[in-house]
């Protein structure tokens, strides 16, 4: 080989020898340099933020428990869950406490809408390992709502108590619909309208507990053990039902059924109206049906033992009931009157139980439909 092509090679291997050098060392360099200088221009800015929130320490973290103590406020107007239980006694206290009757309920699965990200906690809280930070930070609070359809009755005024009732209730609801039809004659409302409830679950959220006083096997899971309801909030509850006493619109004694001179147990409207008795001598339990109905544009009361029955219209507001029951004088004592109550009307039936044994109860609600409060 000449030594002019041994020249001409040797500049074409220095050639391509400069060029890997400068594709497989010089280039990765200029571009890692770039990407450095990016990076740190980069983290400069954010230690310039750093800094500057550094000198703001204080205020930021005082900012930010407010922001926390805030949002838990606002936690508490919602319920960490929409438990079905809880609104079916929600829904019932909704009855005892105003002239309402919540006729038909539908109850829907709860819809998921809203993800709050991030997890905020009491200013007391404290976060002790890294696991523990992590895992709060990745819990997230979920909103969710419920809308329930209720076709229901009332007076003017008992729907206007509802509607008050909603808006005072501790957690945030809200009535999106509703349509009213008024009956002139029996100043009664009806309609439909869509109530519809709100839940956030989250961590540290715990869902209303619901404690239910029920005998297991009772027709109506609304009457609490022994077949009594408890009312906190009516036109009686004053003086725990006491004014029934004296004004009712029926009467209700409870006796020994082997006495000599009247009969073990006697309904009528007035004691003093023989014709208006519904009365048992048996020495046993004995049903008594009472209906509340309207017909007519009239209220009425029917109650019946057996085949012998009394009916009157009502023209009160209500249908109230005196029961003078007695202590058992021995253990022959057996009689006693198991109420079946059906109340299709839009009134509200109240019972007030006086001197009733203690441990064997001659008074005993059975089963019931419509609004009814007990008493004793």
């Amino acid at each position: 080989m000449k030594d002019s092509d041994k020249k001409i090679l040797l500049v074409i291997a220095a050639i391509a020898i400069l060029v890997a050098v400068y594709f497989l060392v010089v280039s990765p360099t200029r571009d890692e340099i770039k990407s450095i200088k990016s990076t740190n221009a980069q983290l400069e800015t954010r230690l310039a933020d750093l800094i500057a929130k550094e000198a703001q320490k204080d205020v930021l973290l005082q900012e930010t428990e407010e922001a926390k103590a805030r949002f838990n406020e606002v936690l508490k107007d919602y319920p960490a869950d929409l438990a079905q239980e809880v609104t079916v006694m929600f829904l019932k206290q909704t009855e005892l406490d105003n002239e309402f009757v919540n006729r038909a309920v539908s109850l829907p699965r709860e819809t998921q809408y809203y993800v709050l990200a991030g997890s905020a906690v009491d200013s007391t809280d404290t976060v002790t390992t890294e696991s523990e930070a992590a895992e709060a930070v990745d819990e997230n609070y979920v909103v969710s709502t419920i809308p329930y359809e209720i076709k229901y009755s009332g007076t003017y005024e008992g729907l206007k108590d509802y509607m008050q009732y909603i808006a005072d209730y501790k957690y945030r609801m809200n009535i999106s619909s509703i349509n009213i039809t008024f009956d002139p004659e029996l100043e009664m409302c009806g309609g439909t309208l869509i109530l519809n409830g709100y839940g956030i679950s989250g961590p540290g959220r715990e869902g209303d507990k619901v404690t239910v006083d029920v005998q297991e096997g009772k027709n109506n899971i609304f009457a609490s053990l022994g077949g009594v309801s408890n009312k906190t909030s009516s036109a009686y509850a004053a003086d725990n039902g006491q004014a029934i006493v004296s004004n009712h619109n029926i009467e209700m004694l409870l006796t020994n059924a082997n006495n000599d001179s009247t009969s073990g147990i006697i309904v009528a409207t007035n004691i003093n109206k023989e014709d208006s008795y519904v009365t048992s001598t048996a020495n046993e339990a004995v049903g008594l049906n009472i209906n509340v109905y309207s017909e007519d544009g009239k209220n009425f009361v029917k109650y019946a033992i057996g085949s012998k029955s009394y009916t009157e219209e009502i023209s009160s507001k209500d249908v109230t009931i005196y029961v003078k029951s007695s202590k058992r004088v021995d253990d022959d004592d057996k009689n006693q009157v198991l109420v079946t109550l059906d109340n299709t009307s839009g009134l509200s039936v109240y019972f007030k139980v006086v001197d009733d044994d203690a441990t064997s109860p001659r008074f005993k609600i059975e089963s019931k439909t419509g609004v009814s409060v007990v008493y004793d």
